[in-house]
């Protein structure tokens, strides 16, 4: 019997590249946003492969928050 392995894909929030977010080290900016690695590098963010975890976070100030109201 084969199985499917599942694999969420998304967007990057900048970039609009589409990323699995399982494999591929995203920041996440919220629970419905997310930055691909490059982006995220390129905003300044730095990834730790041996911690598994960002060290740095990306600048995300001039990214949409949907939890602040628009003027």
């Amino acid at each position: 019997m084969h199985t499917q392995e599942f694999r969420e894909l998304t967007d990057c929030c900048d970039c609009g590249a589409v990323i699995e977010a399982e494999a591929e080290r995203p920041f996440t900016v919220s629970d419905d946003e997310v930055l691909c690695f490059e982006c995220a590098v390129r905003r300044g963010g730095v990834y730790d492969a041996a911690e598994d975890r960002w060290t740095v976070a990306p600048d995300v100030a001039d990214l949409p928050d949907e939890r602040r109201p628009h003027p």
